[in-house]
C-alpha cells in the first residue's frame, strides 16, 4: 500500500513531527515530498496509524494500492472524435460510440507515455588474423567475429485523459486519432491538432483540468510498484482531487 502526502501544512515544526511520527530523519522527509504533490512517504511498510498521525498534524494524506491502478486495459482508446452538440463524442476501434457532456467529466488530465523498446543484435564479420594467416601459410587470413549489441529505442506520445462520472475514462493518443471532424480548426500537426482538442475538452469543463502529470519531474519522481509510473501519476492526481 502506498502512503502520500498531497498537501503540507504551513508550520515551522510541522514536518518534524511529521518526519517523527513517521520515524524518518527530517531530512530524509524533506527529501520524500519535494517537488510536485502529491509525493508518495512509503511504497510500502509505513508505520501503523500514521495516516491518521499525519491527518491530525494537517497533512493531506492519500492511501492506494498498485494492483488496483487502472491502465489502458481499463480504458477507452479513442480513434475518432467529434465535439458538435456541445460535448465530445468518441469512437472506439471497434466503431463503438462513447459520449461525454460537462456534467459527465470528473477530471480531465494530460501526459506523456514513453514506451521503450530494447532488442539484442548480432552481427558477424571477418577481421585479419595475423597469427592465423603465419600458422596457415597465408591460407587462411581472416577469422570470423561476433559481435552483440543491445539498442534501446524511446518513443514518447502526448495523450489526453478524460475521467467519467460512473463509466470508463477515455484516452486520447496524440497519433492514433482521426482528427478531420475538426474541420477549420485542424493543425497541419498532429500536436496542435491535440492542443486544440484539450482547449475544447477544458471549456466542457473548466474547473475540472489538471496538467499535474505532464510537468517535469512529477512521473520520475515516483516510486517503482508494480504499476505503470504514469498511471499511477494519473491515479494519485484523481484521488488528491476526489479528496
Amino acid at each position: 500500500m502506498l502512503l502520500a502526502v498531497s498537501r503540507i501544512p504551513e508550520g515551522s515544526d510541522t514536518r518534524l513531527k511529521a518526519a517523527q511520527a513517521a520515524g524518518l530523519a527530517l531530512a530524509d522527509l524533506n527529501r520524500r515530498l519535494a517537488g510536485i504533490l502529491p509525493r508518495v512517504l512509503f511504497a510500502g511498510g509505513a508505520p501503523a496509524g500514521l495516516d491518521q498521525a499525519l491527518a491530525a498534524l494537517g497533512f493531506g494524506v492519500l492511501a492506494l494500492e498498485p494492483t488496483e491502478v487502472p491502465d489502458d486495459d481499463q480504458r477507452v482508446v479513442v480513434r475518432r472524435l467529434d465535439f458538435s452538440g456541445g460535448a465530445l463524442t468518441a469512437w472506439d476501434a471497434q466503431g463503438k460510440e462513447h459520449r461525454a457532456s460537462g456534467p459527465d467529466i470528473a477530471l480531465l488530465q494530460r501526459g506523456m507515455r514513453v514506451s521503450r523498446n530494447t532488442q539484442t543484435v548480432k552481427t558477424s564479420e571477418r577481421k585479419l588474423d595475423v597469427g592465423r594467416a603465419v600458422l596457415s601459410g597465408g591460407l587462411l587470413l581472416t577469422k570470423k567475429v561476433e559481435k552483440t549489441d543491445v539498442k534501446t529505442t524511446e518513443t514518447s506520445e502526448p495523450f489526453l485523459l478524460v475521467q467519467r462520472r460512473g463509466d470508463s475514462d477515455l484516452i486520447l493518443y496524440e497519433r492514433r486519432i482521426d482528427y478531420r471532424a475538426l474541420g477549420a480548426e485542424m493543425q497541419p500537426a498532429s500536436r496542435g491538432n491535440l492542443e486544440v482538442v484539450w482547449r475544447k475538452l477544458g471549456a466542457l469543463a473548466p474547473d475540472r483540468v489538471d496538467d499535474r502529470v505532464a510537468r517535469p519531474g512529477f512521473v520520475t519522481g515516483l516510486p517503482a510498484t508494480s504499476a505503470d509510473p504514469v498511471d499511477l501519476a494519473l491515479a494519485l492526481v484523481a484521488l488528491d482531487r476526489q479528496r
